[in-house]
C-alpha cells in the first residue's frame, strides 16, 4: 500500500468521523426538542406570568433528561467504575466520569423537576374523592 493510499483512508476516516458527530448532534437535539414539548405540554397551566421563566428551566430539563439517558446507556455498557494509574506502581478503581456525572445531573434535575411542579397551580381536591379517615387518623394520634 503507499503513503498516498494511506493519507486517502485516513482523510476518509476523518470525513466519517465528522459526519458522525454531526448526525449525532442533530440527532440529540432532535431527541432534546422533543422532550422540550412534552414537557411543555405537561406545564401548559402553568401561570402566564410565570411561562417565560419555566421556559427557561424546562430547556434545561429537557437536555439534563436526554444527556442523562445517553449516560444511562453507557454506564449499562461500560460500568460504574474504572480503573487509574498514578505514577509507576499505583493502581486503583475509581468511580467513572460517566456515573459522577449521571449523579450530578440527577441532583440538578430533581431540583429543576421541583421548581417546575411549585409552578403549577394548586388543584383543588376532586368533589368525587371520598375522604378515607387517614388525616383524621393521623391528626388523633398527635393528641
Amino acid at each position: 500500500m503507499s503513503q498516498w493510499d494511506k493519507e486517502d483512508i485516513e482523510e476518509e476516516i476523518d470525513r466519517e468521523e465528522k459526519v458522525d458527530s454531526i448526525s449525532n448532534y442533530l440527532e440529540k437535539n432532535n431527541r432534546i426538542k422533543k422532550e422540550v414539548s412534552r414537557l411543555k405540554r405537561l406545564f401548559s397551566k402553568i401561570d402566564k406570568n410565570k411561562k417565560s421563566l419555566v421556559f427557561t428551566t424546562i430547556d434545561d430539563v429537557a437536555f439534563m433528561t436526554i444527556t442523562m439517558q445517553d449516560l444511562r446507556d453507557k454506564i449499562i455498557r461500560e460500568g460504574t467504575k474504572v480503573t487509574y494509574k498514578n505514577g509507576e506502581n499505583q493502581y486503583g478503581v475509581k468511580q467513572s466520569p460517566d456515573a459522577q456525572l449521571y449523579l450530578q445531573l440527577s441532583q440538578k434535575q430533581t431540583q429543576a423537576m421541583k421548581i417546575l411542579l411549585d409552578c403549577m397551580p394548586k388543584s383543588e381536591k376532586s368533589v368525587n374523592e371520598k375522604d378515607d379517615g387517614f388525616n383524621q387518623f393521623v391528626g388523633d394520634r398527635d393528641d
